[in-house]
């Protein structure tokens, strides 16, 4: 009872120091539970859960975002007729794999249309289809400069630098892509490779809650789960059906806070011990994440952008930067 007072003082504290909302004990859910006009029937998880097909949950490459005053504004490109009839001629000289010509033309765009950012990166592409990484790489990198969130000039710019052998900044690259567009499986085959090449851990899991909520009938509330993870599924049913919760937690209804996820975890982890830890690789990481200070960045990569990849085009360069530490750091080096 002594160390599972102390493991839950000591993730308390952690969580709080993310945040200055109150964060419940496992003890306090119980009793809100308990007194609550809602009953909740705890059942069982009869089958596990798995993973969601995400495969067509994607980003495209059609965005650009231009920062005012602190605020991040999203836009669709808008190109020129002009510009597109370039764009159509590269395409056509691309299929017929007339590289050369197709950079031309892409070029001619560009100067018929210096705001379509993009078409930088797909000369970029064309000048290392020909084997000049270098040339590739200045365009990469300046069309990234001109918009942060092009996930394919990130992609490229990996696979140039992975040519080049330049490891760790095809790391960063490629791990940057993976966050502009989570759920891509060709950004996710490069990704793989270049993470072998590097010699850094390819744990492949999806952060999956074995746990189940259905409201099944007047004032109750059916809570499903697998053993490991109640705490979580407590917490998640309050959140979702507790009558002003979301409320009294500071967040407006129907609204996101990472404090949701935080006061999850608190309930998930208290009390484990190690052989828990150790058959979980999303328990094994969110302990990691705590442990160097990484909460926000887990919650976001693992459960936020998975669901809702646009998200990333709306987060700061900073934020995508300590993403990518996070998932270096603890994807990439999971035991």
């Amino acid at each position: 009872m002594k160390n599972l007072l102390l493991t839950f003082i000591l993730l308390l504290a952690g969580f709080l120091s993310l945040s200055a909302q109150e964060i419940h004990s496992p003890a306090e859910i119980f009793e809100i539970m308990e007194k609550s006009p809602i009953t909740y029937e705890l059942n069982e998880l009869e089958d596990e859960i798995l993973p969601p097909d995400r495969t067509d949950n994607l980003n495209f490459n059609s965005y650009y975002r231009v920062i005012e005053d602190g605020q991040i504004f999203t836009y669709r490109y808008q190109v020129d007729s002009i510009a597109q009839e370039y764009l159509k001629s590269a395409e056509k000289f691309f299929e017929d794999r007339m590289f050369s010509a197709a950079k031309e033309m892409y070029i001619e765009a560009l100067r018929s249309d210096s705001t379509s950012y993009w078409v930088m990166t797909y000369i970029g592409q064309m000048c290392g289809i020909e084997g000049d990484f270098d040339q590739a790489i200045d365009w990469y990198k300046k069309a990234i400069s001109l918009n942060f969130i092009d996930y394919m000039a990130h992609w490229f710019l990996a696979d140039a630098y992975k040519e080049q052998g330049k490891m760790d900044e095809a790391v960063d690259e490629i791990t940057i892509a993976m966050i502009l567009n989570r759920n891509n499986p060709r950004i996710k085959e490069s990704f793989n490779d270049i993470y072998r090449r590097k010699k850094l851990e390819l744990s492949d899991w999806t952060f999956t809650p074995q746990m189940q909520l259905d409201s099944i009938g007047k004032n109750k509330v059916g809570v499903s789960f697998d053993a490991d993870w109640l705490g979580y599924a407590l917490v998640k049913a309050l959140w979702r059906y507790e009558p002003g919760y979301q409320e009294s937690m500071g967040v407006e209804a129907g609204s996101f806070s990472t404090i949701e996820e935080k006061e999850a975890f608190v309930s998930l982890m208290t009390g484990f011990d190690r052989k828990t830890v150790k058959k979980h690789p999303e328990f094994r990481a969110l302990k990691a994440s705590l442990d160097k200070d990484m909460i926000d960045e887990f919650i976001f990569y693992e459960i936020v952008l998975p669901e809702h990849p646009f998200v990333a085009y709306q987060l700061s360069e900073e934020f995508i930067n300590q993403i990518k530490d996070y998932v270096i750091a603890v994807r990439g080096d999971q035991k």
